[in-house]
């Protein structure tokens, strides 16, 4: 099967601008639409990525140049006999799943940049870095032939960012024959042995955990900018990380900020990225695909990612409880959770993405999902005597769901963490309080966390701010 073959390289030397070059194999003699994706996975918003493109043309049989004109607000009209087309995308913005062109990096998310035919989603794709220097590194999870990147269609292409860079710090190892890499821009980096280590080690609690991991290999993409960023995106063999400015992660709180997104965009390569609710198996980038599943996607994730810092010892039970408390701080702080419960908020991202929104409205999918995992996991460990948890169930899901290639659904979950309790509606009550409804959870909590040990309070400020304090107290026998 022929290739789609996209050519990339800065558009000038003066401003922050993309040009892509692509050429479309075998287009139908009508003319075909090329669709700029309308979202990017791992944010459950639409992305509005076309704001950035200064105009789509097409070139004519006779070698001159059109203008496209738009059929949707991502999607363009490619008349007949048109195969090549050439758009400029500006690239100024930094973060994780950005698309940015400065003068010693090239870091480009092809999803919010990169035109393809929404009727042929099985064409591979061949990238070609025209203007990154031989002497450049390069880091992607895509097949690579010098500055020729590979992709076999357009749900890897999407998903697999891509860093170029004068000077990339670089080190690997390997877990169950597994290679994984650890790529980093920026002009202060972590302790290098100390960085390396604990990503082994919460890799080797999580890779235990699930019994199994989904990709030969698997690359950490660090930006470590002189810039105001904090932001981590998954993607199916890769994450990007990016934290700054630089010397934050320098410092020790900031040093823990990146480990602990780290084990939270690694257990997305099992949960998301395998463990995939339906509506987004496969990704349609034409349009919103909502989902009542973000605290799954993100909740468990959240809750999960913490967890594996201390199984895999890189924090003890206090610093476990530090990580809770502002979780919880978050929770409480937020009316919105007694308004509207935490799954209609992950459907509901698609309305007003990851912003407040209006007062009291909605709750937080990564904090409230988080919450009621907590919540799960233990009820699961109480009614087992500990011999079944929450992973015990998403190793289960990552067996006889991510392995097949099978969509999620809600009552899947929960009769997969059913089984884990051996009881038909087992958590029957925990979903009706805490996922479908608002409950307060205050009772439940307090609850949860005496019976692991750890006394949980809270007070209130002179201005409402709900601050608590979780403290390790000996466990009743």
């Amino acid at each position: 099967m022929n290739p789609i073959r996209i050519l990339l390289q800065r558009a000038t030397k003066e401003r922050p601008i993309l040009m892509l070059l692509a050429d479309f194999p075998d287009v139908p003699a009508e003319g075909f639409e090329a669709q700029l994706p309308a979202w990017r996975p791992g944010r459950y918003e639409l992305g509005n990525f076309a704001q950035n493109v200064y105009s789509v043309d097409g070139q004519q049989s006779d070698g001159t140049w059109v203008r496209l004109l738009k059929s949707d607000l991502h999607r363009w009209t490619v008349p007949t006999g048109i195969k090549r087309l050439r758009w400029m995308v500006y690239a100024e913005e930094l973060n994780a799943g950005s698309t940015c062109v400065e003068d010693d990096l090239l870091f480009v998310n092809p999803v919010n940049c990169f035109l393809y035919d929404p009727k042929r989603p099985e064409l591979p794709f061949e990238i070609l870095l025209n203007d990154v220097q031989e002497d450049w590194q390069v880091a992607t999870a895509l097949q690579r032939k010098g500055m020729l990147l590979v992709a076999k269609d357009v749900q890897e292409v999407m998903d697999s960012p891509i860093m170029a860079a004068k000077s990339l710090w670089h080190r690997t190892y390997e877990v169950r024959g597994h290679a994984f890499h650890l790529w980093a821009y920026g002009q202060q980096l972590p302790d290098e042995d100390r960085f390396v280590n604990d990503h082994q080690r919460f890799t080797e609690a999580q890779i235990e955990a699930f019994g199994s991991f989904p990709v030969p290999e698997y690359h950490f993409l660090y930006l470590f900018p002189e810039r105001d960023v904090r932001h981590g995106v998954e993607h199916e063999a890769s994450t990007v990380i990016a934290m700054g400015p630089s010397e934050k992660v320098r410092t020790e709180a900031g040093y823990m900020e990146v480990i602990g997104i780290a084990s939270h965009e690694l257990y997305h390569t099992w949960n998301v990225k395998k463990i995939r609710p339906s509506e987004w198996l496969p990704y349609d980038f034409t349009q919103a695909c909502p989902s009542r599943l973000g605290y799954v996607a993100e909740g468990v994730t959240t809750y999960m990612g913490d967890l594996f810092l201390l199984e895999s010892g890189i924090i003890d039970v206090d610093g476990w409880c530090r990580l809770m408390e502002r979780l919880l701080d978050k929770h409480y702080n937020n009316p919105g959770r007694l308004n509207l419960s935490v799954a209609e908020s992950s459907f509901d991202t698609w309305l007003d993405g990851y912003k407040p929104g209006v007062p009291e409205r909605k709750s937080n999918i990564y904090v409230e999902g988080a919450v009621l995992a907590f919540i799960c996991d233990v009820a699961i460990m109480d009614k087992t005597g500990g011999n079944m948890s929450l992973q015990s169930a998403m190793t289960n899901l990552w067996e006889r769901i991510g392995m097949q290639g099978i969509g999620l659904t809600e009552n899947i979950y929960w009769a997969a963490l059913d089984q884990c309790v051996g009881e038909v509606g087992g958590l029957a009550t925990v979903r009706g309080a805490f996922c479908n409804g608002t409950g307060d959870t205050w009772i439940v909590l307090r609850a949860a966390l005496k019976s692991q040990g750890i006394e949980l309070s809270r007070s209130q400020d002179e201005q409402g701010v709900w601050r608590t304090r979780l403290e390790r107290v000996a466990v009743e026998a």
